[in-house]
């Protein structure tokens, strides 16, 4: 994964080589994946939770913007609290689904860990991201994390972050 801008409590840090990959959606793939920390597709996740979990390792889920809230709300069931780090995929700047499950994550199922914008996350939208929940960013190949860090670390210093308009 590119580097990773992560919310402290004091101020946002910008971790270069982020050691979490993004395990395939083919179960026969998974015996194989060599240790380390795994985020799992929720295809993957919903098949193999089991042998997931005993891997004995951090784990996390990777959820594309097209996931059924339906399927997020099964999840509760499942534990979600047991997942170190949850990535919602902007694979686009024009979709923004992934607001949309940030929320549920947040206030319907009271995800309490790293909630992580993946993809396509714009300097303009960092602050919706933030107030929607998320405490960390993977920005894209092509976006410069240290210009995001400071973007953000300005935001925190404005009125904007701690006074929301809405």
């Amino acid at each position: 994964m590119n580097a990773v801008i992560r919310e402290s409590a004091a101020d946002f840090q910008l971790i270069p080589d982020d050691l979490w990959r993004i395990a395939p959606e083919e179960n026969d793939a998974l015996p194989s994946l060599p240790n380390g920390a795994w985020l799992y597709p929720l295809v993957a996740w919903q098949k193999e939770a089991a042998a997931i979990r005993a891997r004995g390792q951090k784990f996390g889920l990777w959820l594309k913007p097209d996931t059924p809230p339906i399927a997020l709300e099964a999840l509760k069931a499942n534990f979600v609290a047991d997942f170190a780090l949850i990535a919602l995929d902007f694979p686009v700047f024009t979709d923004g689904r992934a607001y949309s499950l940030a929320r549920l994550l947040r206030e319907r199922l009271g995800y309490t860990g790293e909630l992580r914008a993946v993809g396509h996350v714009l300097l303009d939208t960092l602050l919706f991201t933030r107030r929607l929940g998320f405490d960390a960013w993977a920005m894209s190949e092509r976006q410069n994390a240290e210009t995001a860090l400071a973007h953000l670390r300005s935001l925190s210093q404005s009125h904007m972050m701690r006074h929301p308009y809405q």
